[in-house]
């Protein structure tokens, strides 16, 4: 009897430790992160974003670790944006790096349009790690259709808003689209993607 039970028990332990041996080395999206963070000293909780990319800028970085809390070396990491309304370049919508011995990528982003909340996430051995919190995105280039250049008819949408509270125009973050962000926007006219 003793024996029935014993060789079912000693499978279970079993189990259990090659289900654990099995976790260690996977990406794990419980223990791992992406976290993004922005430089712009006016906006706390945002970024104006330039197409040149001589504005402000992010940083998203993710931290790649098993299940055990172990930092995963050589992972070869997918950064990319996980918010709609927003334009990135090809080589940056779909960013590839390697983690280095602590797990970590890092990535800077600051020629970019669109405007909202924007998030990242992290793919690394088909695991989905993220999304990121998000930070608040106010662009030169608010996706008027005139893709990665500050032009015409971002002037025209920042003429229509003038005065308002509408945030994608309000680089400073004072609650009002003034002549302080009037100022920013001259500065930055005809900016586009690849300027020198």
């Amino acid at each position: 009897m003793l024996k029935k039970l014993l060789i079912p028990c000693v499978g279970i332990v079993a189990l259990a430790v090659l289900s654990g041996t099995a976790l260690a080395g996977v990406p794990c999206s419980g223990t791992s992160t992406v976290v993004i963070t922005e430089n712009s000293a006016s906006c706390t909780n945002g970024a104006g974003i330039c197409p040149k990319g001589d504005l402000y800028k992010i940083t998203v970085e993710a931290t790649v670790l098993d299940c055990y809390g172990t930092a995963l070396a050589g992972k070869s990491v997918t950064l990319s944006p996980a918010s709609a309304g927003f334009l990135f370049n090809q080589a940056d919508s779909a960013r590839v790096l390697v983690s280095n011995a602590l797990g970590k990528v890092s990535q800077e982003y600051k020629a970019f349009g669109g405007c909202g909340n924007l998030a990242f996430r992290a793919v690394v051995d088909g695991v989905t790690l993220g999304p990121s919190a998000t930070v608040y995105i106010s662009s030169l280039d608010p996706a008027t259709g005139s893709p990665l250049v500050c032009d015409a008819l971002d002037f025209s949408a920042f003429g229509q808003r003038y005065l308002t509270n509408y945030p994608c125009l309000d680089y400073d973050c004072s609650g009002s689209v003034d002549a302080i962000d009037f100022s920013a926007f001259g500065q930055h006219y005809l900016h586009y993607y690849g300027m020198p």
